[in-house]
């Protein structure tokens, strides 16, 4: 164990006797260049993910201009100063070029200082909002002289890249652990869907009579059920906390109505409760407003205790007898199927009692509601059981995540100089990428698109089995950890990467070294590797991300059960359902690729895993 020294620095601790300090404005200098005028350049954007480029397509806030927007480079930091308190992430790395608001503050590193390093050593404070101390100022932000005075710890340089080498092995292998978990999640809350959804509508009966419901999305529904409006089932509870003697606050969220402590200070609440409602157990709670803006909200919720929530909620209660929990899961069904969001009227899209309760709905008898809902309750906390303990399994995740940050950047434990390269030895990507770049030769310099395409169809076509999940991007199949394990490769330089009319990727110091470690892992599949490499290293990087795309298509509609998909369908489906912009109908070179492909015999046999629509976006620090 290294000898360690009080580092002064309270959030910080214990250092490494030969690590330095000193402030921030030795390391890095702010530096921002305008562009008076958009000449089409990514849209770069810092989120929870890092620096990413924006889906225009994707929706969200969007500026009516791009002028005026500054020039990102490449191997800079990007820092959001202001609202620090609310900010999801106030730093990451640019790992290419573009422009962004102007409202972030891009930092050069000065020699001595590696930028991934102290993108973690920031990223470790803003895990703990520890900048938000130093904010001083309402809109909570820092000014370049704040930041600039802020001691930081200095390693040598050799070790901060080490470091930075390591966390981006280890953070990529926990990101995707997080992200196979999100995908359960995702799956779970889908699959509950369906059931609520198939149950509210169709019974418990699989051998009930059925009966046009009149209704598109719905279908049939059993014969024996009545339709419906919501009025002839439910009024309008408007029972005012007049006096305000009721302090039981309730409020809708994520689909429920749960308690929220009066007296906190978290989000806004109003001086006086006098104008909330009055609920009662068994009313059905509907958030109306904001339809145009907000298609994401549930908006639905069943109250199960006396208590006041605020006015602008629809409060349904009861006029007859019928049990509140189906007609809840039944609304609930209505809400995931966007039902309410044809129905507003107004520039906020809302709803009034008057209009909602027009909706038609489905009556099954007393007795079958009662039996569809106590089904459906089972279900849903099996469910609901099954998520919570991957959340959990997330959160440990995240904080071993932010743990193991802290000990690496601050010194407490050390990484030792075989660790990147045992690290890399294990993860058959990068060892994958290495064999490219060595079959492909100086002669034929290729760029991490053009990689992210070999590396694809070598994993599926070849069937290395490394099963990486590939999203349908833009340019082809795409999975972002990849661009991690390059830059693991160019930081132990067994890549150089060089700009030239764009980036190139040429051997790196160490390339045959590594090479001759670990060519050998992959030795049966040695011919096949070699005979797909030599047949696609010539091909322009458009060609490349065609054949790459209509491979995947190809391959998706095999593993969907289609074994002899027509030219047609194949082409079809690259142009209307990849992605947005993928492709010009009219555009002949997608058959030409498609005939290249066959003449090469590059024909897709159902191996891999399928592609996935790429993920949505939240609105990150937008």
């Amino acid at each position: 164990m290294r000898e360690m020294k009080d580092s002064g620095i309270e959030w910080i601790g214990d250092i490494p006797v030969s690590w330095k300090i000193m402030p921030n404005k030795y390391l890095m200098r702010k530096e921002k260049k305008i562009c008076p005028v958009y000449h089409g350049e990514d849209i770069l954007s810092l989120t929870m993910k890092g620096v990413i480029v924006r889906d225009l397509d994707a929706g969200g806030k969007m500026p009516t201009s791009f002028d005026g927007y500054q020039r990102l480079e490449a191997g800079n930091l990007l820092m959001c100063l202001f609202d620090i308190d609310v900010t999801p992430r106030c730093i990451g790395l640019i790992k290419q070029a573009g422009v962004s608001s102007p409202a972030y503050s891009q930092f050069v590193l000065r020699k001595g200082a590696d930028a991934a390093y102290y993108c973690y050593y920031y990223t470790m404070l803003d895990n703990d909002k520890t900048l938000l101390h130093l904010a001083k100022n309402l809109r909570h932000s820092l000014t370049e002289d704040q930041l600039g005075a802020i001691p930081v710890i200095v390693p040598p340089i050799e070790e901060q890249q080490r470091i930075a080498d390591f966390l981006d092995t280890k953070c990529a292998e926990i990101d995707a652990l997080t992200a196979d978990i999100q995908t359960q999640i995702d799956t779970l809350e889908q699959y509950k869907r369906s059931v609520i959804t198939e149950t509210v509508t169709k019974g418990l009966n699989p051998d009930a009579e059925m009966k046009d419901s009149g209704i598109e999305w719905v279908g049939e529904i059993p014969a024996h059920w009545l339709v419906h409006p919501v009025y002839y089932y439910y009024g309008e509870r408007k029972n005012k906390n007049y006096l305000g003697k009721e302090d039981n606050l309730l409020s809708l969220s994520y689909g429920r109505v749960v308690r929220k402590d009066i007296n906190t200070s978290d989000g806004l609440l109003p001086e006086s409760f006098n104008t909330y409602n009055i609920v009662e157990t068994g009313d059905i709670i509907i958030r109306p407003t904001d339809l145009q803006n907000d298609k994401r909200s549930l908006r639905t919720g069943l109250v199960k205790e006396h208590g006041i929530i605020t006015s602008a909620y629809i409060d349904l209660c009861p006029i007859k007898q019928v049990d509140s929990r189906y007609f809840y899961f039944l609304l609930h069904a209505y809400d995931v199927m966007k039902v309410f969001y044809n129905m507003g009227n107004g520039v906020r899209q809302g709803l009034n009692y008057s209009e909602f309760s027009r909706l038609m709905v489905f009556d099954p008898p007393y007795e079958e509601q009662v039996a569809i809902a106590d089904y459906l309750e089972t279900k849903v906390i099996e469910v609901d059981a099954i998520i919570e303990r991957k959340k959990e399994q997330m959160s440990v995740l995240d904080a071993y995540k932010r743990s193991m940050i802290f000990e690496y950047v601050t010194g407490k434990k050390e990484v030792r100089n075989e660790t990147a390269d045992a690290i890399v030895a294990l993860n058959p990507h990068i060892i994958l990428l290495g064999i490219i770049n060595d079959r492909i030769g100086k002669k034929h310099t290729r760029g991490k698109v053009q990689l992210q395409k070999l590396l694809y169809l070598l994993d599926i076509h070849v069937g290395m089995n490394v099963n990486t999940k590939y999203y349908r991007y833009e340019h082809g199949p795409y999975d972002r950890q990849l661009d991690c394990y390059i830059d693991v490769l160019i930081k132990n330089r067994w890549y150089e990467q060089r700009h030239n009319n764009g980036e190139i990727l040429i051997k790196g110091k160490n390339h045959d070294e590594f090479v001759r470690k670990y060519k050998n892992q992959f030795r049966e599949k040695q011919m096949e590797i070699n005979q797909l490499i030599d047949a696609l290293r010539d091909m322009k990087t458009s060609q490349l991300e065609r054949i790459a795309t209509l491979y995947a298509v190809w391959n998706d509609f095999i593993l969907e059960g289609e074994s002899h998909p027509t030219d047609e369908k194949i082409l079809h489906e690259v142009v209307t359902n990849w992605t947005a912009n993928k492709a010009n109908p009219q555009d002949g070179t997608w058959k030409l690729s498609l005939e290249k492909m066959k003449k090469l015999g590059i024909i897709p046999t159902g191996k891999g895993l399928h592609t996935s629509r790429k993920p949505m976006r939240k609105a990150e620090n937008e």
